[in-house]
């Protein structure tokens, strides 16, 4: 007759384990009152931005009545070289007269300008055209490198001498502008 009572004995020990469980499942976890972390946080200076004549654009000597070009790539065409930080984005604004003016007398008419833009000093492809007294505004990458990089461009256009264009030295001026778009 023993067996009856150890098996209320481990029946209660088993009810007893099951109601110490419950318990302390339900006893609710205090929240801590503070959380603490940490965050990487980095900034880079961008190298400014630096832009360097390197050719001014030169058409030479030319005969009344007649035209003289000169190709953004050519030998005697406007050069410049813009540095800036490799990766980040630039505007150039290029803005170039519609005449060269002598010191005295009419004026002498420049159009078709053009340029060409790259990587390399060795300008190449198609030049891309433009209009004297508007600006154009040429968005452009710099190389993804690491520091500065440079970008070459290179400046083109026409020159027409009327047929009593006087003997003299023309003479004007072009704007170049540059800025960052993404700093």
């Amino acid at each position: 007759m023993q067996v009856a009572p150890r098996r209320t004995w481990l029946a209660a020990q088993i009810i007893a384990a099951q109601i110490v469980a419950a318990t302390l499942v339900a006893i609710p976890v205090q929240a801590q009152a503070t959380a603490a972390g940490s965050i990487a946080i980095t900034a880079q200076i961008a190298s400014p931005l630096s832009l360097l004549v390197t050719h001014p654009m030169d058409f030479g000597r030319l005969l009344a009545s007649t035209t003289k070009t000169v190709a953004p790539n050519g030998a005697t065409s406007g050069r410049f070289e813009l540095t800036g930080q490799g990766g980040s984005s630039v505007t150039v604004t290029l803005a170039m007269p519609a005449t060269l003016n002598p010191p005295s007398g009419p004026n002498l008419s420049v159009s078709a300008w053009t340029y060409l833009a790259g990587n390399t000093a060795g300008l190449s492809g198609s030049p891309i055209a433009f209009n004297a007294g508007t600006p154009v505004s040429i968005p452009l990458v710099f190389e993804s490198v690491a520091g500065a990089t440079k970008m070459y461009f290179g400046i083109g256009a026409s020159v027409s001498a009327a047929a009593l264009q006087p003997s003299a030295v023309y003479t004007g001026t072009g704007q170049i502008t540059a800025a960052y778009t993404d700093l």
